[in-house]
């Protein structure tokens, strides 16, 4: 078998190179597979990992109950049992936050500009939606929104507590079209969202319909499903016209009656930056 040195190789590209009559231009060549990120996505990714792995106890991943401590544990790499969580969708986040961003995201930070040291989903929406603040760049067209923003949903409820969900954008994964036409509105286009957050209800249901290509890490059988963090993925519709939110759905599988439109659920979608 003739074996090629890296120089001869190197060497050859330079011939292919050189005898090419027409340079590639930026617009021919391959899009950056790897898309940047930010501090807070490595910490939610690798965090939701560990809680998620087999060698994890299920225990050790849970949706806390209101009136109980917060207590969010980034363990010791290669020892899944040494990671914690217990949290909230918003706590969770205001976590992460307060993980990757010490200097910044502190009691008073959270207080000054949020009305409390540990937002709800609520508080969160409402100060996306309000006047800027620090940190925070209000996103108002979905196709704009990129890994590591938030999205915030209020359920208009008047409760203290459950008061929404929020969440962070791992990826967007395209527009959708439901096979059921009670789930595609007219002059709105369906985007299906990859996202990072904490719940007690896993997006979607396991094998139905086309869970499998939007489908939530926290699944596994029926038997041994989690809670807590994890990745899911959420359908989120905006106008056709001018790409803001007009609705969501908590999963692919969804029926229409869960499709709340934003005058009954508001959302708002903001970016961090430190």
């Amino acid at each position: 078998m003739t074996s090629l040195s890296r120089r001869a190789l190197l060497g050859a590209g330079a011939v292919f190179a050189a005898s090419s009559s027409v340079p590639a231009s930026a617009a021919e060549l391959p899009a950056d597979p790897y898309l940047p990120t930010v501090p807070h996505v490595i910490e939610a990714e690798t965090f939701a990992q560990y809680l998620n792995l087999p060698s994890c106890p299920r225990a050790n991943n849970n949706y806390k109950d209101d009136g109980t401590p917060n207590i969010l544990t980034w363990g010791t790499p290669g020892q899944p049992a040494t990671w914690f969580n217990q949290s909230q969708c918003a706590s969770f986040l205001t976590g992460l936050l307060r993980r990757t961003y010490p200097a910044i995201a502190t009691d008073d930070y959270f207080e000054t500009h949020f009305g409390s040291r540990s937002p709800n989903a609520r508080q969160y929406r409402q100060t996306f939606a309000g006047p800027v603040i620090p940190h925070w760049q209000r996103i108002t067209k979905l196709a704009d929104l990129r890994a590591g923003d938030f999205i915030a949903i209020d359920y208009n409820n008047g409760q203290p507590t459950q008061t929404g969900h929020i969440v962070m954008v791992r990826r967007i994964k395209g527009t959708y079209v439901a096979p059921s036409s009670s789930l595609n509105f007219p002059g709105e286009t369906q985007y299906a969202v990859e996202v990072v957050d904490c719940t007690s209800d896993p997006h979607g249901v396991l094998g139905v319909g086309n869970y499998h290509a939007y489908p939530d890490i926290r699944l596994i059988d029926g038997v041994n499903d989690r809670e807590g963090v994890g990745f899911g993925h959420m359908m989120f519709y905006v106008s056709s016209s001018t790409g803001v939110f007009t609705r969501y759905r908590w999963s692919v599988n969804t029926s229409s009656s869960g499709a709340y439109p934003v005058a009954q659920r508001p959302i708002a979608a903001a970016r961090f930056t430190a």
